[in-house]
């Protein structure tokens, strides 16, 4: 009797101990016990200025998570949900962030440099200095957002959302806006020479005193932007379809 009675406990107890009840997956992410919580409810979880390089957080829930100033190279973020969740000056150097709900996230002076956004929802995120360096987000909606002094040299921008989108002194030559819907946008000031625009439609944006230097335009619809004072040598305003534009010299375009 009391070894049946035993063996029983043993067999209840296995799975208890196998699958801890009481497991904290946020000290353990922090520990480095483990490397991956995919799907895992991480909701108001504090990560500040821990070391989570290359961990796997796909379809994870982030909303309102710290990542303040946390090492997230080579993260995988994918399918996360992470409104209004702060990774400011947090390293996401080459981190896999596509089809990411990353609304009112904030990643002020954040490193994301080779990251890859493509298809994720950054509307009214907060990116203002962010270092965007040959980051991927085509497909992404920036609608409202807020990238203010970044530094997206070499970026890929084709076929985002740019509604009231603010880049007014940002870096951006040789970034690609190919296919981009921008309406009502800020570039007041932006490093843009040897930006395409191909086949984007951009209209009621502000270029005033843009760099556009060597630009591609070819099959862009530009309607009632301001280019005054833009630097626009070697822009090639022909192979666009014009309308109502405010021109580098500033008077409205014939």
């Amino acid at each position: 009797m009391r070894i049946m009675l035993a063996a029983a406990l043993a067999i209840a107890a296995g799975p208890i101990f196998a699958n801890p009840v009481f497991a904290d997956p946020v000290a353990d992410l922090i520990a480095g016990t483990i490397d991956a919580c995919r799907g895992c409810d991480l909701q108001g979880a504090n990560f500040k200025k821990a070391d989570l390089s290359g961990v796997d957080l796909t379809g994870a829930n982030l909303t309102d998570a710290s990542f303040h100033r946390a090492n997230l190279r080579g993260a995988v973020l994918d399918g996360v949900t992470a409104r209004g969740t702060n990774f400011n000056l947090a390293d996401l150097t080459q981190a896999q962030m596509t089809g990411g709900n990353f609304v009112r996230a904030m990643f002020y002076g954040a490193q994301m440099s080779g990251a890859n956004l493509s298809a994720s929802d950054l509307t009214e995120a907060r990116l203002q200095t962010a270092r965007l360096t040959s980051a991927s987000l085509p497909g992404a909606v920036l609608d409202r957002a807020l990238l203010r002094e970044a530094v997206a040299n070499n970026a890929d921008f084709s076929m985002t959302s740019l509604q009231e989108t603010n880049l007014n002194g940002a870096r951006l030559g040789r970034s690609l806006f190919d296919g981009a819907t921008i309406n009502f946008a800020g570039f007041v000031q932006a490093e843009a020479n040897r930006v395409s625009f191909v086949n984007a439609t951009v209209s009621y944006s502000d270029f005033y005193g843009a760099n556009l230097r060597r630009s591609i335009v070819t099959g862009a619809i530009l309607t009632g932007n301001r280019f005054a004072t833009a630097a626009t040598r070697e822009v090639d305003f022909d192979a666009a379809t014009m309308s109502r534009n405010i021109m580098a010299n500033g008077r409205m375009q014939n």
